[in-house]
């Protein structure tokens, strides 16, 4: 039986966070050698990143105002095929993967939560971005929900995510196992190894655990085996 696979995006295939921190520069110059101050309490409300993009902006190397968390999504949102214009995380890694999904005939479907920008579509943007990197005709749904509820929508046996607050999600309202991408500039949260969810550094280690796990799954005996071993049975010798 393939294994099903819900991959996110940005994060673990695509470099968000480097393309915003580059357009933060255009915008605003420099980063400055000490961090802005936090906002007032009296400050105008927060802007929650949900609605323009699934990463927020608190992952950039520069702390940003809500003004410039604005500003900055402002002008990415009119860039003519913004998504089509990032970075791999690491180098060849989507290549790596398709490799792998065809010789071990994984089915996969990418999720992400990329806002429109000018041009295409993000769902095209980001199908066209896949295939640029070796992946041909990608699976992209573009989440407006529960990645949880998705995943056990879609049966998925293993979802990878570098969201903490998604791969609880999916933990939690989900049958599928979950990846967390935690790179090693970032201390991954305790409670992500206390609810048992994996944490994978890199492509290496992620792409490690789906083959892991794919072997795993496939040494399992299916429901005829497992009915001939209650009875004490043997498949008969083939010639």
């Amino acid at each position: 039986m393939a294994l099903r696979i819900g991959i996110d995006l940005d994060g673990v295939l695509a470099d968000m966070s480097a393309a915003l921190d580059d357009h933060a520069t255009r915008l605003f110059g420099p980063a400055p050698s000490t961090p802005a101050p936090e906002p007032a309490a009296d400050a105008e409300p927060s802007v929650a990143p949900g609605p323009e993009t699934d990463k927020p902006p608190l992952q950039l190397k520069r702390r940003l105002t809500e003004r410039q968390h604005r500003l900055l999504w402002r002008h990415v949102r009119r860039i003519d095929g913004f998504w089509e214009q990032l970075d791999e995380t690491e180098a060849g890694i989507v290549a790596r993967l398709a490799k792998l999904a065809s010789t071990r005939r994984w089915e996969i479907i990418f999720l992400t939560k990329r806002p429109a920008t000018a041009g295409l579509t993000s769902q095209v943007q980001s199908q066209r971005w896949l295939a640029a990197k070796g992946f041909e005709l990608p699976s992209v749904y573009v989440v407006t929900g529960s990645r949880g509820l998705i995943a056990a929508a879609l049966s998925l046996d293993v979802v990878v995510d570098d969201r903490p607050e998604n791969c609880i999600d999916i933990a939690t309202d989900s049958k599928a196992r979950v990846i967390a991408v935690v790179r090693p500039t970032e201390p991954p949260p305790m409670f992500l190894k206390s609810t048992g969810i994996d944490v994978a550094a890199s492509g290496d280690e992620w792409l490690k655990r789906l083959v892991e796990l794919d072997e795993s799954l496939n040494e399992q005996p299916g429901p005829m085996e497992r009915l001939m071993r209650k009875f004490g049975l043997q498949r008969a010798a083939t010639s």
